[in-house]
């Protein structure tokens, strides 16, 4: 600390008059005249947080911008304000407050009174803050009215006693606070610890020489402490210290080093905390203290893979790394990655740089650990990642583990960016449509990881032509001769990929789990998701008014049987005969028709009809002239046009997998598959290459019709909103409060949900466990337990608080504190048994797949709407599901089809304060009621994968 600033210090202590011992307290209850619900409907603040609760969620609710976002909120504060010089102001403004909004002091009713805790007593508020006496009945509205002390109290409310009573015994360091940090500490207050006059920082005893380093203050002189490491760095060494406060065990001694030899600890903890840390120049804590950065060091922490000592996971070496990240750097340095490296090599990126970095490590770890040797070809998969992202996300996910094949999919994703136009857009839907059949066929059980990989390597290795067309006609082969004799059997290949895509019930060999039979309101069903599912895509497939896969199949062997030259002529009369029998069935359309489904930068295809005719004619020609080699000229046109239909009919199974429902709005049109846009306008080749592999998602704009963007692959995620169902239509809907970022990561969690996961033993296990972490709490008696359970579930301070105020005064209400995730933790639940039932966020796992966030997770990842996070550690709809299912003796299979439309009700009915208000949305996740669970499951009987056994019985076949 400089000099200046001891002087400072040292004046304010001395002009301050000291209070007693007895003065000093903990928590004070005080009262709000007109209850919490009038002040909360005043501050335009709805829902009303719990009384536990309130006076720190209004804080954070009114001033985590320096602006008000609402007028009326801001109105009714200046009153309070001015009440405090003379009643005939505050009236005046109290009208004006009610003009802006129709809300105001005059909507307090004075006879109503409820009680609320506030850190600290109104004595020391009145001394130390504002430094004039205020009354009980007005201390709760004085600190609400300022911004400075709002946020000091949000910040001290996250103090456990011992700590707590040290603020209240040193008003010098409130005001300090108050006057220069009120922001950060509201934001990153929480995470001091003091005992014995001694701040306990992050990492105990073994961190104490780093904090005292980089803070420059000793540990043993708490005050000053605080101090400083409230005014470094504009924020960033308090984000510091509360971002590895709130880690688990072994990430936090990751980011402390604590893993590393004693001597290069220092040194590297400096780097961290100086310039590592400085790299997050876009945020500014100061001015909006509860926001984070988009992609920050706690969540490059978040997503690492760490051993219990702290070490990173393999693949972790340095050289690697920096040659991964593009940079110069040794690339035999096989020194491990540390917090140090990781901050100055992440954070100094800008914000797209660094989520695609932190996803780098995290798909690294998850994919490959120690098993990739090759460094070489490791970098170039990592390298490539940020371009071809959803290619090496869906290779994942098929469960691909060996780098060669992520070599040989990235170099022939490489060579096919080379082609633009027309000719780029067939062969991309080619290429990735036939990835998009493998993996959905992967997904359903029709292949395993085992037999898809050498269909992909087969795949993978199709030559590519420099001329014409870029597969002519390859891909049309492999269908035919490798992916086809690999699927079920069926009196076509149209109907055989059906069947692989649908998955295989139990007369085809497939799982048990695939059918089960259901008794439901006393009539017999069967669950049978293949069956099902057939039925939905083949409904589907006749609403694209595609051609079946067929067609294009065999207008390709034609061509190949007529480029050989050595065709009979019965079989040239075939080909003839096939060629004017679609010339026939082929509907005609318009240059303005097929305009309207073109994608932008993509050139009309030949005309088909024309091309036919002209191969029938040259065909007849050889025919009467008995010269076979004269056919070969109709050889390359037909198989460019059957490359061209191939294209068309696997962007058309691409989207037929997750379009959802045949009846839906989606299909009114003509097949939107072929709307898709790979980006061939964008004039940027960069910009072009990244969008041909970027994740899909639906693009809404005045005058374009509605299409995705993107890749093939993921398209789940695209269209994931499609994967939802409104069964509810009896009462009209008001505008949804979730932000649009959280309720496409809601309907994502949903479409990637895969139901042949969901057991009935992990159902029965949630339900158990969350109702005995509902009794554990009930049946808590002291502050002893309640501190316990907060333990357990890695709770911060003020929650820890509000827990402890409930337990006193509200005990009836304690449960409705916690998640349904926490609760199962309390109840004994292993939430890393139960992944298929979580949240699917690329954001948060960085996967196309589900996972369950741990308690405490939301710690790190709050702050960040833009990201729809929220969703991520908010699996409470899946879990109040599996509690209803158990209920009604239904299976957990039946899990993905109720939320299709438990979560769009939820979607729509969902009133949160704002988009860190994940409590509100776990209540509202926990009033689902089993009336509404039984329409769901009607809805599953109409259209869905229960079937009456009386279709089997009468001989109907899906």
């Amino acid at each position: 600390m400089n000099r200046v600033v001891v002087c400072a210090f040292t004046v304010i202590v001395a002009a301050f008059e000291v209070r007693a011992a007895a003065a000093v307290a903990g928590f004070d209850d005080v009262p709000v005249p007109g209850g919490v619900e009038a002040l909360a409907h005043a501050l335009a603040i709805d829902p009303v947080p719990d009384r536990g609760r309130f006076i720190v969620e209004a804080s954070r609710l009114l001033y985590d911008t320096p602006e008000f976002r609402n007028a009326a909120a801001a109105a009714y504060l200046q009153s309070v304000r001015l009440r405090a010089r003379g009643k005939g102001e505050a009236r005046a403004a109290a009208r004006g407050a009610q003009r802006a909004g129709g809300s105001g002091p005059a909507n307090v009713d004075p006879d109503g009174v409820d009680l609320v805790p506030i850190p600290l007593t109104a004595q020391v508020w009145s001394d130390a803050i504002f430094r004039r006496r205020i009354g009980r009945d007005e201390i709760a509205l004085a600190i609400l009215a300022d911004r400075q002390a709002a946020l000091l109290c949000h910040g001290l409310a996250g103090l456990d006693d011992e700590t707590l009573e040290y603020f209240a015994e040193h008003p010098p360091l409130l005001v300090r606070l108050y006057e220069r940090a009120a922001p950060l500490f509201a934001a990153f207050g929480g995470a001091i610890r003091v005992r014995d006059g001694h701040v306990v920082p992050p990492g105990g005893a073994d961190a104490v020489p780093l904090w005292e380093a980089v803070v420059g203050e000793k540990v043993t002189r708490a005050d000053r402490f605080v101090l400083a490491l409230f005014d470094a760095s504009d924020g960033r060494l308090s984000y510091l210290y509360d971002t590895i406060a709130a880690l688990d065990p072994p990430r936090r001694a990751f980011a402390l080093g604590l893993w590393l030899p004693a001597a290069a600890r220092l040194e590297r903890f400096k780097i961290l905390a100086g310039d590592g840390i400085g790299g997050m120049r876009e945020w500014h804590a100061r001015v909006m203290p509860f926001g984070r950065s988009s992609f920050d060091f706690g969540m490059a922490l978040s997503r690492l893979i760490v051993a219990p000592d702290g070490a990173p996971a393999p693949p972790a070496a340095r050289g690697l790394w920096a040659r991964a990240f593009g940079g110069g750097g040794e690339a035999a340095d096989d020194a491990p990655i540390d917090a140090a490296w990781l901050a100055m090599n992440v954070l100094a990126a800008d914000v797209r740089q660094r989520g695609e970095r932190i996803d780098q490590l995290s798909f690294a770890q998850r994919v490959f650990g120690a098993s990739a040797s090759d460094r070489a070809e490791l970098q170039y998969i990592v390298r490539s990642m940020s371009r071809y992202r959803a290619l090496v996300l869906t290779l994942e996910r098929m469960g691909m583990r060996r780098p060669e094949i992520y070599t040989a999919a990235l170099r022939h994703a490489a060579r096919l960016s080379g082609f633009d136009g027309r000719r780029g857009y067939v062969a991309q839907a080619q290429f990735q449509g036939s990835l998009a059949l493998l993996a959905r066929m992967t997904s359903a059980r029709t292949l395993d990881a085992a037999r898809a990989e050498p269909l992909l390597e087969r795949l993978l290795a199709l030559p590519i032509a420099d001329a014409g067309g870029a597969y002519a006609g390859a891909v049309a082969r492999w269908l035919r001769e490798d992916l086809h004799p690999a699927l079920p059997t069926a009196r076509d290949i149209e109907g055989a990929i059906v069947a692989g895509l649908s998955g295989l019930g139990d007369s085809e060999g497939g799982s048990v789990r695939s059918t089960q039979r259901v008794s439901w309101e006393g009539q017999s069903y069967r669950l049978d998701f293949a069956a099902s599912e057939r039925n939905r895509l083949q409904r589907v497939r006749e609403r694209q008014h595609a051609l079946p896969i067929d067609v294009p199949l065999q207008l390709s062997a034609a061509g190949a049987l007529l480029a050989g030259g050595k065709a009979s002529p019965d079989e040239l009369r075939d080909v003839v005969a096939q060629l004017t029998a679609l010339d026939e069935d082929l509907p005609q359309r318009s240059r303005v028709e097929e305009a309207d489904d073109l994608p932008a930068g993509v050139g009309f295809g030949a005309n088909a009809h024309e091309v036919l005719r002209r191969a029938i004619d040259e065909l007849n020609r050889a025919l009467r002239g008995r010269d076979a080699k004269r056919a070969g000229r109709a050889a390359e046109p037909l198989v460019d046009l059957a490359d061209d239909f191939l294209a068309r009919s696997l962007l058309s199974f691409a989207y037929a997998i997750h379009i959802g429902d045949p009846e839906g709005t989606v299909l009114l049109a003509d097949d939107v598959s072929h709307r898709h846009d790979f980006g061939f306008a964008l004039k940027d080749p960069e910009m072009r290459a990244r969008l041909l592999w970027a994740v899909p998602r639906t693009e809404v704009a005045p005058g374009v019709p509605w299409h995705v963007s993107g890749s093939l692959l993921g398209l789940e995620v695209g269209l994931s909103n499609l994967a939802l169902r409104r069964v509810a239509t009896d009462h009209a809907l008001e505008a949804p409060k979730l932000t649009s970022n959280a309720r496409d990561m809601f309907a994502t969690s949903v479409s990637l949900m895969d139901p042949l996961q969901l057991r009935d033993e992990d159902r029965d296990a949630i339900a158990a466990a969350i109702d005995r972490g509902e009794r554990r709490l009930a049946a808590a008696i002291g502050a002893a337990e309640l501190d316990a359970a907060a333990a357990e579930l890695s709770l911060d301070g003020r929650r820890r608080r509000t827990l402890q105020w409930t337990h006193a005064h509200e005990p009836s209400r304690l449960a409705s504190l916690l998640s349904l995730t926490e609760l199962l933790t309390l109840g004994g639940g292993r939430a890393a048994d139960l992944h298929a039932w979580g949240m699917a966020v690329p954001a948060a796992n960085g996967c196309f797949c589900s996972r369950l966030q741990l308690p405490g997770a939301w710690t790190v990842l709050a702050g960040r709407p833009q990201l729809g996070l929220t969703a991520a550690v908010l699996p409470d709809v899946n879990f109040r599901v599996a509690i209803l299912l158990k209920e009604l003796a239904l299976p957990a299979a039946l899990a993905k089809v109720v939320l299709s439309g438990a979560i769009q009700d939820f979607i729509d009915e969902a009133r949160p304060t704002d988009d860190s208000d994940w409590l509100s949305l776990s209540r509202a996740a926990r009033a689902l009621t089993r009336e509404r669970v039984e329409d769901y499951v009607a809805a599953a009987t109409a259209s869905g994968p229960l079937m009456p056994e009386t279709e089997r019985s009468q001989g109907k076949q899906p």
